[in-house]
């Protein structure tokens, strides 16, 4: 596991600092240069956070050195009021429970805005989602598939049971040959598609609401589709769009479409093979790869008129 240039770790923190360093340990002992650690977690009002905070920060300086790692604490604000249709980067109210009718959103930009700060810096990510409560590695693996990159990744920490019961909250930071005995700590991939790649102008939209981002995106891969749609439609002649667009129609069956095209079943079922082979060629799906009554209404039954016309 060997990565040019520099990392951050963004980890998310509950009552069980170990989960950071044991994560930490790895990804170094791996050659991953690691220079930032983040902590993600809920307001440090928790006497268990605060007390993780401390444990993390003097152990990550006693053991690494002030200059090595530069360690940051990232509390869960809930975001301001939207200011011309973004989010400021200024931070509203700490968060101090999931069950915060505004956690979900707070935890989501709160990740949103931390992994777009860091790309815009330059480092190379790690992101680990092992501590915590669930919600919050939720909504940060959904922040994750819109700004991580190919080369960037999403770990969960696995601990065996006897460590984990003998670490407890802090009590062992790290795997030393004393703690080994316990077994060892392995970090398992998850992987995460990188949406924003393939979403233009998500990734640039990293103080956007989250219903104005995935709107985006709906709005986006609606555009995909539609034109997707009238490229198959033009390709196809006027006798095979007029068996498309039926077979589109909600309980359409070969039969019914002959009657009403007042044709012979095999003919339309020469049409559909045509329209299902230029289907597969503008989804790029494979020739195993089923187009289905199903598939053609999903993408066709709801087509205005405009496009059938206008193809």
């Amino acid at each position: 596991m060997s990565y040019a240039g520099p990392s951050a770790l963004i980890a998310t923190l509950g009552g069980k600092p170990q989960v950071v360093t044991f994560v930490l340990d790895a990804l170094l002992t791996s050659g991953v240069p690691v220079r930032r650690v983040c902590v993600v977690h809920l307001s440090a009002h928790d006497p268990r956070i605060q007390g993780s905070l401390n444990k993390l920060q003097v152990d990550l300086h006693t053991t690494y050195g002030k200059s090595a790692l530069r360690f940051e604490s990232v509390p869960i604000h809930t975001p301001p009021s939207a200011i011309q249709g973004t989010y400021a980067a200024i931070k509203g109210r700490p968060v101090d429970s999931v069950d915060d009718p505004s956690a979900a959103e707070a935890i989501w930009m709160t990740f949103h805005r931390l992994i777009g700060a860091l790309r815009v810096e330059g480092y190379g990510i790690h992101l680990c989602v092992t501590g915590g409560p669930r919600l919050i590695a939720l909504q940060a693996l959904s922040a994750a598939t819109l700004l991580l990159t190919p080369q960037d990744r999403c770990w969960h920490l696995y601990t065996p049971p006897a460590l984990r019961e003998a670490a407890g909250e802090g009590k062992i930071m790290h795997v030393t040959e004393g703690a080994s005995a316990l077994g060892g700590v392995s970090l398992i991939p998850v992987p995460v598609l990188p949406l924003g790649l393939f979403i233009p102008g998500l990734q640039q939209a990293a103080l956007q609401s989250p219903d104005q981002i995935l709107a985006a995106g709906r709005q986006w891969l609606s555009a995909q589709d539609a034109q997707r749609c009238r490229e198959v439609i033009r390709r196809l002649t006027p006798r095979q769009r007029d068996v498309l667009r039926e077979l589109a129609r909600p309980g359409a069956r070969a039969k019914t479409v002959a009657t009403r095209l007042n044709v012979t079943v095999a003919t339309v079922n020469s049409h559909q093979g045509v329209i299902r082979a230029e289907c597969r060629n503008a989804w790029g799906l494979s020739p195993t790869e089923r187009v289905d009554a199903q598939f053609l209404r999903e993408h066709f039954g709801a087509l205005p008129d405009h496009i059938w016309e206008q193809s």
